[in-house]
């Protein structure tokens, strides 16, 4: 009986330390979102230089005066790290990426937030967040979708309509093909050794 009660007091700690640091995880989420809120907002103003790379995809006047656009904007910032050489090696690195898309009825707004390597290591920076939201004028739909993780793994979703499909994995794939365009397509130009 004393083994079953220690075993059970032992279970419900290892629950309430795993459900801090999840809410801590949480929290560190929200204030890397707010910081980057901070810097998107400062890009390009006030002796700030402008690093936000513009995608335009579409945009255009549409059909019958109906209005098309889909655009990403991709927020980078510059990794410091040393090159096996030891000389330093700056990199940009996309932190905050935003995607929308409007046409007839429709319209999609996106945003993905990476956390900012500074280990030092030459690695991807991982998702930490993401946000989705869709609106159709069909039924007046309109869905709000938020995904965090840590250690590259769900923590915590939050879906506005019950009993929707949780999304993370897609969500995931489109950061990554975001992240590694501006990577691929930008990597000569964006790096530097010292």
């Amino acid at each position: 009986m004393k083994a079953i009660v220690t075993t059970l007091v032992c279970l419900f700690t290892m629950a309430m330390a795993q459900a801090q640091n999840k809410e801590q995880q949480l929290q560190s989420i929200k204030e890397a979102y707010d910081q980057a809120q901070e810097r998107v907002a400062n890009d390009g103003k006030e002796g700030h230089q402008r690093k936000c790379l513009d995608l335009v995809l579409r945009d255009e006047g549409g059909y019958a005066g109906q209005k098309i656009k889909d655009v990403v904007h991709i927020y980078y910032y510059e990794d410091h790290t040393s090159a096996e050489d030891g000389a330093l090696q700056v990199n940009n690195k996309p932190y905050f990426i935003q995607h929308e898309r409007v046409y007839e009825g429709y319209s999609l707004y996106e945003e993905y937030l990476f956390k900012m390597n500074d280990t030092g290591e030459m690695c991807d920076d991982p998702l930490i967040y993401a946000f989705r939201r869709e609106q159709r004028d069909v039924n007046d739909y309109e869905s709000e979708k938020q995904y965090y993780w840590a250690n590259e793994r769900l923590i915590h979703s939050k879906l506005s309509i019950p009993g929707e499909i949780v999304e993370d994995e897609d969500m995931m794939n489109a950061a990554k093909r975001y992240y590694d365009i501006f990577i691929n397509a930008f990597f000569d130009l964006s790096t530097r050794f010292y």
